[in-house]
């Protein structure tokens, strides 16, 4: 059977919407975007760097991936296990540009990031989706490691896991996972998404990074979209054994990394104090939004990053409509098979207030 590959539609633009219901206040809640904006001292950075652009960017990323391995400062890892990509997106490309081809079979839960349908079709890869976790509770829609288990095949080259997990926000122990990579033929690549685990490590859930030191075929890839609030410079890094970056520098494009991205990106990696207060802020907000859709009897999903999936059930597209002509921007998970379901970025203190006020008022007529 042949899985057609949804195109990914990026949040709705906050000018367009202005636009279209001619209002001037609209807030974005739709790209798990940090709504803090980026670190100070990497805007002061970057600005200096502004100087200099009439010349190429480091080809090799160096001060950067020094940056990195200083900061995750893991005996088991050096310069060497690091890339770079145009977003991490770029490198999950490179997987699917290195391993698969139309012969191969790649798997990964069903509503995973369409990132992963999308590269995986481009490379003429057969798509294998597992099932999620369908017990209610806080394990609800999370990825069921034992179906996924039971879907590898001889054919099986990559599999796909993101860690919280977009658009559900669930995600899973580092116990599990080793239980899980322990079962799998060594000849698969298993590829661990962690563009949202600051938020997770926050929760108390451990990074996947020790796995690298025991197994050579894991690739985990990060983002500096999220919690560092860089995703206007698309900047993102993978980690994993120096013969997998090695393969992966064949297909990097020779200044794939501009000045800029190179320079925040490492600035913003050490001001740990934006970070931490970034999630406490997220934390705060979290809790606010989770407060408020008990009261609205308002269903979400368990979520471990800077987001938060609602059911809406029968009347989501109504109520996403009437959010948008109100000025406030979701996103609606139809692409994700998940119909009935609204994704909420955690947003500022006064764009939370903001949207719940006009959340509550719009369920007042939708009854």
């Amino acid at each position: 059977m042949t899985i057609k590959t949804p195109t990914y539609e990026p949040g709705q633009n906050i000018n367009d919407i202005q636009k279209k219901y001619q209002i001037k206040k609209v807030i974005k809640l739709a790209s798990n975007e940090n709504p803090s904006g980026p670190s100070k001292k990497a805007l002061i950075a970057g600005e200096k760097v502004i100087q200099i652009i009439n010349r190429y960017p480091d080809s090799k990323s160096k001060n950067l991936r020094k940056t990195i391995n200083n900061y995750l400062s893991k005996s088991f890892i050096n310069e060497n296990n690091i890339m770079i990509g145009n977003g991490s997106n770029e490198i999950l490309e490179f997987v699917a540009r290195r391993y698969l081809n139309n012969t191969s079979e790649v798997l990964f839960c069903k509503h995973s990031f369409l990132v992963y349908k999308i590269i995986s079709k481009n490379a003429k890869a057969k798509i294998i989706e597992s099932k999620p976790l369908m017990m209610p509770g806080k394990d609800y829609l999370s990825i069921d490691l034992d179906d996924m288990r039971s879907r590898i095949t001889n054919k099986t080259r990559v599999i796909f896991i993101a860690n919280p997990s977009n658009p559900t926000g669930t995600a899973l122990k580092v116990n599990k996972l080793t239980k899980f990579i322990d079962t799998v033929p060594k000849k698969i690549i298993i590829v661990i998404d962690e563009a949202y685990y600051e938020y997770a490590v926050f929760r108390g859930l451990k990074s996947a990074i020790n796995l690298l030191k025991i197994y050579p075929n894991v690739i985990i890839t990060r983002s500096f979209s999220k919690i560092h609030a860089l995703a206007g410079l698309r900047i993102g890094y993978g980690l994993a054994s120096n013969k997998i970056v090695n393969e992966f520098n064949i297909f990097r494009q020779p200044f794939n990394i501009n000045y800029i991205a190179q320079e925040m990106a490492a600035v913003s990696l050490k001001d740990s104090a934006y970070v931490t207060k970034s999630l406490k802020d997220n934390d705060k907000g979290m809790k606010y939004l989770k407060l408020n859709f008990d009261k609205l009897c308002i269903p979400y999903l368990d979520s471990y990053a800077n987001f938060l999936t609602i059911k809406t059930g029968s009347k989501t597209v109504e109520i996403y409509n009437k959010l948008l002509s109100q000025g406030i921007i979701l996103r609606p998970l139809i692409n994700y098979g998940l119909s009935r379901y609204l994704r909420v970025t955690i947003g500022s203190e006064t764009e939370n207030k903001y949207f719940i006020d006009k959340l509550t008022k719009i369920l007042e007529f939708t009854e």
